[in-house]
């Protein structure tokens, strides 16, 4: 070849390598430009269900420290033009790799449950024994008395428990109220809509359930406490709630996902309670959801149960507190179609996009108003018990009931002259639960363990509380650092 011929060829190799550095460069200046357009930049993340980063404040002192410049380069990043599209392109792209109809990623593989007549069995011969060991300790300490000082031989029986229990103080009453456990502040402070494992089948979320001995114990451990607490004050009481993967899969199926058997695992945690405390009553509604299992009880995008299970376990509270229930006819019922949960959005399987959920709503009967303890703006709100849920966009729509998950929250119904008051401690599967108690009740207050730092026992004696009512998902308390966050609480 010539060299003409060959300085042509590389000028033209030159030329195109030049218009596609051109060309690279202009679409990087386009999009810098975009990303400086405030209007097209989001404030929040429905894909991450959370607020994005704010533009930062200017101060001499924050740009000289370069304090100013970080916080730009973050805002700039979290909140450029068009960034959900494209995580969601992102999810949709990572679904191509065999994640399409179904998803069988996870397994159970809880702790062994423990027999429950071996442990009554072997608890009962325990209780025995320190029942003769304190009337032997408590003779001997009369017969002592006596010897040293006749006079005191007489002495009331209520001077001698105060004067036990100031000699051993509990380790809670020692403990600081405010000092949530370090391990579980982390996730004390989590997004209260992330679920944990998650199995696909026939596009519809499964919960992936593993059975937390630990965790268990001082489940029970808690309500017991609360329950000790407030004896002779307030009734208590306590729900819990199997997973959707408990009432809707097939024997066959929990078995190849080594799932705990949630029966079981309820069987154990009554018994538990049963032998921790006399006080406290434990509202078993396993069978009644399973009465009920062909029914739409639980979301199949999101983690949650739906208001129409919430419902049923309404009904065998009322049969535990002495209410007569509505008649789920009775209510206003509220419908929003196209509803994506935290399977979806979260946990990131959008193949459940095409099989959305819808929420049905029911709006309590005499009052929808309340009030609820904002943290972003530190102050007590108003708003709706039941909101319409249009008003929210996709992922957020389990919101609508009573607003998510706030730390205290509150309704006053002037319509109800029983003289009875309630605390519910919940996470969020109480909140399609709470309104149906609206109606019943003079005051509920609300309270979500993973955000409030106060003692529930001095609450509930400061208001004169009737009822207290813990109602929380088996999945939800199956985390020993959130039973530590529980219990700083329970106090």
């Amino acid at each position: 070849m010539k060299l003409e011929d060959k300085l042509k060829d590389q000028y033209s190799e030159n030329s195109f390598r030049k218009a596609g550095i051109f060309m690279f460069l202009t679409v990087m200046f386009l999009g810098f430009l975009i990303g400086f357009v405030i209007a097209l930049r989001p404030t929040e993340s429905t894909l991450e269900k959370r607020k994005l980063t704010e533009f930062p404040k200017f101060s001499a002192k924050s740009f000289i420290s370069g304090e100013f410049t970080s916080g730009m380069n973050t805002w700039y990043a979290d909140t450029f033009p068009f960034r959900e599209g494209m995580l969601t392109s992102e999810q949709h792209i990572k679904q191509l790799y065999g994640l399409q109809k179904d998803a069988i990623n996870n397994t159970g593989e809880g702790d062994d449950i423990p027999d429950i007549d071996d442990m009554i069995a072997s608890m009962s011969e325990e209780e025995s024994r320190r029942r003769e060991s304190e009337a032997k300790e408590s003779s001997e300490k009369a017969a002592q008395s006596t010897e040293n000082d006749p006079s005191e031989s007489a002495s009331d029986p209520a001077d001698s428990t105060e004067s036990e229990s100031a000699e051993t103080p509990s380790t809670r009453e020692t403990e600081d109220p405010n000092d949530v456990a370090s391990e579980g502040k982390e996730i004390a402070d989590m997004n209260p809509q992330e679920a944990g494992q998650v199995n696909v089948l026939d596009l519809v979320g499964y919960c992936v359930y593993g059975f937390n001995l630990k965790a268990a114990n001082h489940y029970c451990e808690n309500v017991a406490t609360v329950a000790e607490g407030l004896k002779g004050i307030s009734d208590v009481y306590t729900i819990l709630i199997p997973d959707n993967s408990a009432i809707k899969l097939s024997d066959d199926v929990k078995k190849a996902w080594k799932l705990s058997d949630e029966r079981k695992v309820l069987d154990y945690y009554n018994a538990k309670l049963m032998l921790t405390t006399s006080e406290a009553v434990d509202i078993d509604i396993y069978d009644t959801l399973m009465e009920h299992r062909d029914e739409y009880l639980y979301f199949k995008t999101d983690h949650h149960w739906t208001q129409l299970a919430a419902y049923y376990a309404y009904v065998e509270y009322c049969k535990a507190a002495g209410f007569t229930p509505y008649a789920l006819d009775s209510y206003h019922q509220e419908v929003t179609p196209d509803f994506l949960g935290s399977y979806y959005f979260t946990n990131g399987y959008t193949q459940l996009e095409a099989n959305p959920d819808t929420i049905y709503a029911y709006v309590p009967q005499t009052i929808n108003e309340f009030s609820f303890y904002d943290p972003a703006q530190q102050t007590m709100r108003h708003g709706k018990i039941v909101r319409n849920m249009s008003e929210f966009a996709t992922a957020f729509k389990y919101l609508g009931f009573i607003y998510g998950d706030n730390p205290y929250s509150v309704i006053e119904n002037p319509a109800v002259k029983n003289g009875r008051s309630c605390i519910v401690i919940k996470e969020s599967f109480g909140n399609t639960f709470v309104p149906f108690l609206a109606d019943h009740y003079e005051k509920v207050i609300i309270i979500d363990y993973r955000t409030y730092k106060d003692s529930v026992v001095e609450l509930a004696k400061q208001e004169g509380i009737t009822d207290v009512l813990f109602i929380n998902n088996l999945e939800a308390i199956s985390d020993i650092y959130i039973m530590d966050v529980l219990g700083n609480i329970c106090r």
